[in-house]
């Protein structure tokens, strides 16, 4: 069962579908997880931790807002995440969770 959010700003309307989650990995990795597929990539967190300092490795980008982070899966597609999740999640490692969302 999945769920929308939907960003009210003054551009155009932006719709995001939930497709899964990241999840804590065992050894300092996030798990990329789509619903109903199972895991599609994995994420150091070091790169995320790189990310919130402002260099970009591949695969990761920051919105210009910094409310949203993009990351690319296997075959090159373009999810995204919040950024306040995702920090959460690192902060109560391995507890918190973050939802997967695809434009």
């Amino acid at each position: 069962m999945g769920f929308t959010v939907t960003a009210v700003r003054e551009a155009p309307l932006v719709r995001y579908e939930k497709v899964g989650r990241l999840i804590p990995g065992d050894t300092d990795v996030i798990r990329m997880m789509l619903d109903g597929t199972g895991e599609i990539g994995v994420i150091p967190v070091t790169d995320l931790l790189l990310l919130f300092g402002g260099i970009a490795p591949d695969g990761v980008a920051m919105s210009e807002s910094g409310n949203r982070v993009f990351l690319t899966g296997p075959m090159g597609e373009e999810y995204v995440v919040l950024t306040r999740q995702v920090r959460g999640m690192i902060r109560d490692w391995p507890k918190k969770k973050a939802a997967l969302f695809i434009n």
